[in-house]
């Protein structure tokens, strides 16, 4: 099988001195740097789930396939879960639960945890790489790649860390406490923290179902061509195929799409700071094909080229080119004919930001995404140069209201020909200000969604690690590094003390809250796609999980001695680890800058536990008033039948595209060729128009 880029890519990485082709404007701050290179995705919403961007202003509907960075907030309700996915971290949200990123870029992923449980698995651990979730009480951090858990009490004033797989360390009153895999440790109190350690319980609701979670990922056959750092690779096993091309590799594509459909069509536009103008897709696989990789055209059929696989990736909030000028949009219905126009990149062509970023940043967010030929085109900025940029079958528009208002986009509504682009101007960003609804998307705002108690908002947590500048408004006390002592040193055993009784009684009133996927609705069971082959082959016979080997090179999912049929003779709690597993030697130390390098990882042992029923605890719950109908989760069914991009006629789809939620808007000013939208927390544009 040929790798995509690979040669490209070695020279690529040791090119140094390209010249910086944007500037900024005078409105952005010198100290801005650049935007993170990781990003974390909402990839699954069961329930009532909320979300407010920044951590600051409006709430609205927590939406599939959303962009999460550093300062937004995630709360789930009663009865509801959630699953984010951060490079190698898949974080598995129970009910009334409040969460927020404090830090999230390539090598550091820091959560803050007010209350609830979270159920996070880390599946590889490379040198440099810092996993730590911040409580109120305590900052544990992953010491070994594996699968834990963690419990917050209603008041804060507690929490259980538990051991799955794989080692950790938590931090709290000045001291320090090994927790191994297979344990579960108590913190009691604020000021002076109480510490117990006893053996792992058994697995609830959360457990099994982010075990089935992982199970997914585990068993991806998309995983041989995507990097694993790519958030929603296993989405793509259930819909479309593989196949190779003699250039561009191992190309995917999507297995039902609507007649006249072209990537970026299928969705709206949100402003997520610091990169401004982001896409956020319909389908349940929208994700990773539209912030990664390349589009192509093969055939007669659209074909997604992921980057190249054994480099970590770059986030890009579209890899699209824009069109615009005061002659584009006539006769597209769009009052008096202004609106803005979008078309994919494709393979080996550029992508310049139009958000603030250094010469480095431009260099990695192409190489990791696509295989550039000539490092010369980084410096030329001909954006007419795109092989879609007027091509009626690649252009997606709308009007310049819908766009910003986060409607959804409704292709068939613009009836693009060849010749109504002919006077279209091709740029790197549009100039439109962001507004309230920018944020959200129309679907998602608007009405009463659940929140949580304010309370719980401002509830200060204990972090080890100093939050980012984009997380400085969230209540945080960053704990002095000096003078900790050890609290439990690492071989010391398990003392099997009884837990807090209250937080026992509040897991055990918490397990009885179900989300409605483990009700038996159908619309959430197909929603949720949780059942996989992967999964089924990991069931005793009597329908009990074995827990068994999960199959990945740092974290493999058998049980440690201690839990279920793997338990010692000697009866202590001491956990025997496994041995380290064979790397490859492309996995290496995972640094940014050399992906062939060989280094440091941390293994883990796997494990078979079963453990403690999660429940939510005695505060009484409104549900909120608003119904909400969330957007079809998968394309209608239709043939792929549209007309390849190279013809030079083009025919209106045969059917109306039909955007889910609300319709496109209408009216709107001229897109401009230049400026700088500002708001919602964005960074600054470059002014690169031609």
């Amino acid at each position: 099988m040929k790798t995509t880029g690979k040669s490209n890519l070695r020279v690529l990485l040791s090119l140094t001195g390209l010249l910086c082709f944007f500037f900024a404007s005078p409105q952005a701050r010198a100290d801005e740097g650049d935007p993170p290179s990781r990003v974390a995705r909402i990839s699954l919403v069961d329930g009532t789930v909320s979300f407010q961007p920044g951590g600051t202003g409006d709430w609205g509907t927590a939406a599939r396939n959303r962009t999460v960075t550093v300062g937004d907030k995630i709360w789930a309700d009663k009865d509801s879960r959630a699953e984010l996915q951060a490079g190698q971290a898949a974080i598995h949200l129970g009910s009334m639960t409040a969460l927020s990123f404090l830090n999230l870029d390539e090598n550091i992923t820091q959560m803050r945890l007010a209350e609830g449980a979270v159920n996070f698995r880390v599946r590889e651990l490379r040198e440099g790489d810092l996993y730590e979730v911040d409580t109120p009480n305590l900052a544990f951090t992953v010491k070994q790649a594996g699968n834990f858990r963690l419990d917050v009490s209603e008041n804060g004033d507690s929490t259980r860390v538990i051991a799955i797989r794989g080692d950790g360390e938590v931090t709290a009153s000045g001291k320090t406490y090994a927790v191994h895999a297979g344990e579960s440790a108590e913190f009691n109190g604020t000021d002076n923290v109480a510490y117990t350690v006893s053996q792992a319980p058994e697995p609830d609701g959360l457990d099994r179902w982010s075990n089935e979670r992982d199970l997914k990922e585990d068993n991806s056959a998309s995983a041989k061509y995507v990097s694993r750092d790519v958030p929603g690779y296993s989405d793509l096993d259930d819909n479309g195929t593989w196949s190779e091309q003699p250039e561009e590799g191992a190309v995917w594509y999507p297995n039902e799409v609507p007649v006249g459909w072209a990537p970026y069509s299928y969705g709206y536009w949100n402003w997520v700071g610091p990169w401004g103008w982001t896409w956020i897709d319909y389908a349940p696989w929208g994700f990773a094909p539209f912030h990664y990789g390349r589009w192509g055209f093969f055939g007669n059929r659209w074909g997604w080229c992921p980057g190249p696989i054994f480099a970590r990736p770059f986030f890009g909030p579209a890899f699209v080119g824009f069109l615009g000028g005061p002659r584009f949009g006539v006769g597209f219905g769009f009052g008096g004919g202004f609106g803005v126009g979008w078309f994919p990149l494709g393979f080996h062509e550029p992508f310049f930001p139009g958000f603030r970023a250094s010469r480095g940043f431009i260099n990695n967010i192409n190489i990791r995404n696509t295989s550039i030929r000539n490092v010369n085109v980084l410096n030329s900025n001909h954006f007419n140069n795109y092989a879609f940029a007027h091509n009626a079958n690649a252009v997606t528009a709308t009007s310049r209201s819908a766009f910003v208002g986060g409607q959804a986009i409704n292709r068939g509504a613009a009836h693009i020909t060849e010749a109504s682009l002919r006077g279209a101007e091709v740029s790197n960003h549009t100039s439109f200000t962001p507004t309230r609804q920018s944020s959200l998307g129309a679907a998602n705002l608007g009405g009463r969604v659940s929140t949580p108690p304010s309370s719980i908002q401002n509830r200060s947590v204990m972090a080890r690690t100093a939050p980012a500048a984009a997380a400085s408004h969230m209540p945080v006390h960053t704990m002095s590094a000096t003078g900790l002592s050890a609290g439990r040193t690492n071989n010391a055993p398990a003392n099997n003390i009884r837990v807090n009784p209250a937080m026992s009684a509040r897991q055990n009133q918490l397990s009885q809250n179900r989300p409605p996927s483990a009700n038996g609705g159908l619309n959430n069971r197909a929603t949720l796609n949780a059942t996989t082959n992967g999964a089924a082959t990991n069931r005793s016979a009597n329908g009990t999980r074995t827990w068994e080997a999960q199959g990945n090179a740092t974290d493999r999912g058998n049980a440690p001695q201690g839990f279920g049929h793997n338990a010692p003779a000697n009866g202590n709690g001491q956990v025997t680890r496994s041995p380290l597993a064979d790397r490859p030697p492309w996995a290496g130390s995972g640094s940014a800058g050399s992906p062939n390098t060989s280094g440091g990882r941390a293994s883990s042992p796997s494990y078979n536990t079963n453990r403690p029923a999660y429940s939510n605890g005695s505060r009484s719950y409104s549900p909120p008033s608003r119904t909400y109908s969330a957007p079809r989760s998968s394309y209608p069914s239709s043939p792929r039948s549209y007309s390849p991009p190279p013809s030079r006629s083009y025919s209106a789809p045969s059917r109306t595209y039909s955007a889910p939620s609300h319709p496109s808007g209408g009216g709107g000013s001229p897109h401009g060729g230049g400026g700088t939208p500002h708001g919602g927390g964005g960074g600054a544009s470059h002014t690169s128009h031609h």
